[in-house]
């Protein structure tokens, strides 16, 4: 069973609503901005005479089959209906339509945009596109056919704004010949993009439902199989610290956000592993140490004076059956004495015993006790290393500061240990006169670099400081010993 199982109020189901409830005001938003931009562009064009210029187009198309389309017969009748029903269709098509590159706005906004009829001279309708659902446009009104005429081609109408934009425009019909036959009027009328969003459904419901549940699956696989994932690993292993098994990692090497918590959080889980293990170390000194100061203080003391006593008695005893026992009373109780004495300096700890941050500390205290130079110490708690890495750390470090002493006359000393990831670096930097004129002749600087090139991944930097002074860094990999 999972630590963090997908759940009704999970993470993972959270996000998902999160992304499916966000795609929905998304595409409304982006279909409207996008609607609205193609509309201004439609009305500009209007507005430049687009209506006006397609009323011509098709007057002048009227002329030319004027031979077959006048007369008031029924197959004259039937033959225009279908030359308007397909010169309107036309008009609707998204290229080379009423607005070339933006027709398709039309059908998208209305389903039947375009009006259009023909009319007598008088003004009668004599057919009407679409000729379905009792369609019929506007009347024109005497001024309009006078103005028509007077123009000699196409012009606007009056229009409206009011809830839906109305566009009109009437021109006039000629024969082959050039004379007035009738006229054609052109409506246009569409509802404003956010009326129509408000009002009306301007994409398919159920494109749009499947589209969210595609998404919001999506959404949920890729977060149950990608970030849940790394998620559980991270539970597992912080239960596992919690029961203080170190011993499990997260292992996440990502380059995302993730990664790198998980490798802050084995790094951190390191640095706790070993903080734990000193904190054992030193409890258990500590208490080895006030049983050592215990014995000495009581049972040593006491069996001191008993064997002083014993050697009175046996002095002054007169039989010398007494004397010999009194004898090997003595010789019982010294043995007492060797023994304690051998458990006590067992009890006390020895340097090796010491997390290495404190030996450090120690080796550089008792340096500036003994050189009178002064140190300043900052060292941070690095994991446990293998006994030969500590001590050739600590004897790097004695080498370094017995150079101080001897060629630096330096007045002060760092000592810094730091852990930078999975690199461990050491640094001894003085105030002193610098490195010396030749660094490779010297055996101390010899031995310095094949000790640091004997750690694991270890590197020796000899580098002047910019205020003066010498500073020797050496750097290696943490490597976890057995153990740990």
């Amino acid at each position: 069973m999972t630590l963090l199982r997908p759940r009704l109020r999970g993470l993972v189901v959270k996000l998902a609503l999160f992304y499916a409830l966000l795609a929905l005001p998304t595409l409304v938003l982006v279909e409207a901005v996008i609607l609205s931009h193609e509309f201004q562009q439609m009305m500009r064009g209007l507005a430049e005479g687009s209506l006006e210029r397609a009323a011509d187009a098709g007057a002048d198309e009227f002329a030319r089959r004027w031979p077959e389309l006048h007369g008031v017969d029924e197959a004259a009748r039937v033959g225009a209906q279908a030359w308007l029903d397909g010169w309107v269709l036309r008009l609707q098509q998204p290229r080379g339509g009423l607005t070339p590159d933006a027709s398709y706005l039309l059908l998208e906004l209305s389903e039947r945009p375009l009006s259009a009829a023909l009319l007598d001279l008088d003004g009668r309708e004599r057919v009407v596109s679409p000729p379905d659902r009792g369609a019929h446009v506007t009347a024109p009104s005497a001024t309009d056919f006078s103005r028509a005429r007077a123009a000699g081609h196409a012009v606007a109408l009056p229009g409206s704004d009011e809830g839906r934009r109305l566009r009109r425009a009437l021109a006039p019909l000629r024969d082959a010949q050039g004379r007035d036959v009738g006229w054609l009027a052109l409506e246009l009328h569409l509802p404003s993009p956010w009326r129509h969003l408000l009002s009306e459904s301007s994409f398919e419901s159920p494109t749009v439902f499947g589209f969210l549940v595609v998404f919001g699956i999506a959404s949920s696989l890729f977060l149950a199989g990608w970030v849940t994932r790394r998620l559980n690993r991270i539970a597992y292993a912080a239960n596992a610290w919690s029961r203080g098994d170190f011993g499990d990692h997260i292992g996440d090497h990502s380059g995302d956000e993730l990664g790198a918590l998980s490798t802050l959080l084995d790094r951190m889980a390191l640095d706790l592993k070993g903080l734990l293990r000193t904190r054992a170390q030193l409890a258990t000194l500590a208490e080895r140490q006030r049983l050592a100061r215990d014995l000495h203080d009581t049972v040593k003391q006491k069996a001191f004076a008993l064997n002083l006593q014993l050697a009175t008695a046996r002095r002054i005893a007169a039989d010398p059956t007494v004397a010999d026992r009194l004898e090997q009373a003595q010789r019982l109780t010294q043995q007492i004495q060797q023994e304690l004495a051998q458990i006590l300096d067992e009890l006390r700890a020895s340097d090796a015993e010491l997390p290495f941050a404190e030996r450090l500390r120690t080796r550089a205290v008792e340096w500036a006790h003994l050189s009178g130079i002064a140190v300043e110490t900052t060292l941070d708690d690095v994991p446990p290393q293998a006994a030969p890495v500590e001590e050739s750390l600590l004897r790097i470090v004695d080498e370094a500061l017995s150079n101080v002493l001897r060629h630096s006359g330096a007045s002060r000393v760092e000592v810094r240990l730091a852990r930078q990831q999975e690199r461990v670096e050491l640094v001894i930097a003085d105030n002193g006169r610098g490195a010396p004129e030749a660094p490779a002749a010297g055996m101390g600087l010899r031995n310095l670099r094949e000790r640091a090139l004997l750690l694991p991944g270890g590197h020796l930097e000899l580098a002047p400081r910019p205020e003066g002074g010498l500073r020797v860094a050496v750097s290696f990999n943490v490597v976890e010993t057995a153990d740990q």
